[in-house]
Order: structure tokens, then sequence, then C-alpha cells
């Protein structure tokens, strides 16, 4: 059998997952129960499972009698703080909490790519690791932990292949993309402080608010001119908070934003870029600025190698017609991380009906269709199967 009829034969058992998933969602770090359900699937599956104590999610290991090369397939396993507004027959049991990032997609179809590959265990050249990985939505993430517990190493991983929906493709597709692929994500405060004053007689003080604008206008701009313009960048600002009353000058701004790029060595600029624009103007008017800059997940690049093996199978498995070409984008994941250490390729899943009507993620309407889920699992199994032959 192909591998897209071999997904669609375990179709009812992935979509049961995804549903049970759906149903019982929690939040980064605390995925207590759904790491319960995947251990207990793998072990039914007879694989190995790697748990921990002190973390959630599990490594499901598949072991072939013959030897060859090690394989690794991650899946994020964490909800999102939203109030569930759907109505279908699944939706969310748990108030305030729902999987509106498609990650009980993301695992089930894990699950799904499991059970197929068990059953050929003993043709197997080769090693297969299962990645569940938590609280992917939640900086720091899950993935630096499971690194540093050995999740890449024991045996050391070659290749690792991940998915993520995409409400950008129909059912029955797949994105790729060569290279750099998802933006790397960072967030920082930044800080005004100046004398303050009364609002009927401002050229005694110092105002923060038009300071703080111009600050903001000013490195909107910096944007389009410290940065190659062939290249992605942006900053964007999310909060600003200044002023306890109406005619009193505010002493006091406080900034909030993320900075994300494409090219690693440009968000490595960044901090320098802030600090030197916002200082610049704030010592105009006497005075200061301060930042504090946290790094976010890193960028996500595509190794080539591992992205031409993906797309030789997914045209195998799905048919060229159905493999994209995807377009790269500001998001971050922390699949970042293992594609620092190990060469990889991450892929996106469509999620969309043919009648594109669908709500968007993150919103308490997000549901997929779940014809998608077959898509996912024969690309994944057809994946791994080209990567044991060809490394």
């Amino acid at each position: 059998m192909k591998p897209l009829e071999l997904a669609h034969s375990i179709e009812d058992y992935v979509i049961g997952l995804r549903r049970k998933l759906h149903q019982n969602p929690e939040l980064s770090f605390k995925e207590v129960q759904t790491t319960a359900l995947i251990v207990k699937e793998l072990k039914d599956l007879g694989l190995d499972v790697l748990q921990w104590d002190d973390f959630t999610g599990a490594v499901g290991l598949l072991k072939g009698p013959n030897p060859g090369p090690t394989i690794a397939l991650r899946a994020d396993i964490d909800a999102l703080p939203i109030q569930e507004a759907t109505e279908s027959p699944y939706k969310s049991r748990n108030p305030g909490v729902m999987h509106a990032c498609a990650h009980d997609a993301h695992t089930a179809v894990l699950l799904g790519t499991a059970k197929l590959l068990s059953k050929e265990k003993e043709q197997l050249a080769g090693t297969v690791k299962f990645i569940f990985q938590p609280a992917e939505e939640t900086p720091p993430g899950g993935a630096v932990t499971l690194i540093q517990k050995g999740v890449l190493e024991n045996p050391k991983v070659d290749a690792l292949f991940s998915l993520h929906h995409a409400t950008e493709n129909l059912s029955g597709q797949i994105g790729i993309h060569y290279g750099q692929f998802l933006a790397a994500a960072d967030e920082f405060t930044l800080t005004l402080t100046c004398k303050g004053g009364g609002g009927s007689a401002p050229h005694k003080g110092v105002d923060g608010i038009p300071i703080a604008a111009e600050i903001i206008l000013a490195l909107h701009v910096m944007m389009t001119r410290q940065v190659d313009p062939t290249l992605s960048a942006l900053i964007s600002f999310g909060t600003i908070n200044a002023g306890t009353k109406f005619n009193i000058l505010a002493d006091k701004v406080v900034m909030t934003g993320t900075c994300r790029a494409l090219d690693p060595g440009i968000a490595q600029r960044f901090p320098d870029m802030i600090l030197k624009v916002a200082q610049g103007i704030a010592s105009t008017y006497d005075a200061k600025v301060d930042l504090e800059y946290s790094r976010g997940y890193p960028a996500l690049v595509n190794d080539e190698k591992m992205t031409a093996l993906l797309e030789k199978a997914a045209i195998e498995a799905i048919g060229k017609e159905n493999v994209k070409p995807a377009t790269p984008l500001m998001a971050g994941d922390d699949l970042a991380y293992y594609l620092q250490k190990v060469p990889g390729s991450y892929f996106w899943l469509g999620i969309t009906p043919e009648t594109g009507v669908i709500a968007p993620a993150h919103t308490a309407k997000f549901d997929i269709d779940e014809s998608s889920l077959a898509t996912g699992v024969a690309v994944m199994y057809a994946a791994v199967h080209q990567a044991l032959k060809e490394l």
C-alpha cells in the first residue's frame, strides 16, 4: 500500500486521538494527562518510552533489528489559555483552555505515524524517535530542556522532521520551504524616565509621552534604513503605559514590543540598534532610557538536503500537485533549537477545507478539517522511510 492509503487505513484512530486530546487540553508545562495518554499509546504500540519525573512530554523509541540512521519526528503538545467558543461535539472540557493552535492534531499525527511504523519494526534499518514536546507556546519553551535531557542523543539523531498546521494550505496539501523559514522572535521593554511636570507649564518640565512617541516612530524608520530591504525584519510595539492624571506630564513611559528577523545576524543586532536610537532621542530632551531585551526562539532554518529529501518523500506520498512552496513567516517556533543541533526540515500541513472558511489560529472558534490528518501521517511516514534509505 502507498503511504496515503496506509494513513487512511488508520484515519479513525488518528481522528479519535485528536478529538480526545482536543477535549482535554492542558497549558504549557502542565501537560500531565496529555503526557499520560501519549505514553499509554506508545507502550501499547510496543515502543520503548522515555519520560521524566520533573518535566512533561515523552519520547518513543522504535528500534529496527538492522543498523541504520536515527530519524526524529517532533510534535508539540500544549494548549492555549482561551475559552473555546465552537459547538463541536469534542469541544474543550477544561474551562479557559483550548487547543487553538492544532497541537492536538500534531500529536495525533505523530502517534498515527508511530502506529504505522511500529507494524514494520522488523523491516526497519535504523531507529525512529518520536519526540512529544511540551510548552512550545510559552518561552523559554520545552525544546531547550528536552535537548538538555538528551533527546537528540543515545542514539544520536541524524535528521529531524516536524510539521505545523497552516490555514494557508488546503487539506491534502503541504507547504515546504528551503532555508530561513520562521523568524527569531524576541521581546523587549523600553523604559523612559524624565522630569515630568505640569500640563499648564510644559516648558518648565520634561514630557515623557511625546519623547516616547518620537522614539517609536524613529525605531520604525530605523528598520527601513539600517536593515537590508531584501531581508525581512520588523519591530512592533504592543503596549505603552504612561501618566497618572490628565494634567500632569508623564515622568515615566514603559513600552513593550517584539523584534523579529529571518536572518540570525540581523536579530543579534537588534538590542544595540534600539538602544542607540532611543538614547540619542532621550538625551536630546534630558530624559533617560533603559532597555530590557529578552531573546525568544531563534530563527528557524531548514536544512537544504533534508528539505529536498522531504519534498521527494512528500511527492511520492501525496502527489506533486499537493506539495506547495511555502512563504517564510515572522512567527517563531522552538523547533529552531533542534535544527541548530541536527539537520532537518519543518513544513506546513494544510488544514483548510475546500470552502476556504476557517477561523484563525489562536482564536476561540478555531478548528481544523480533520481530513488533513491522514496527509500529515502519510508525509511523516514517507519522510522516515526516505531518510532511512538515503542517510
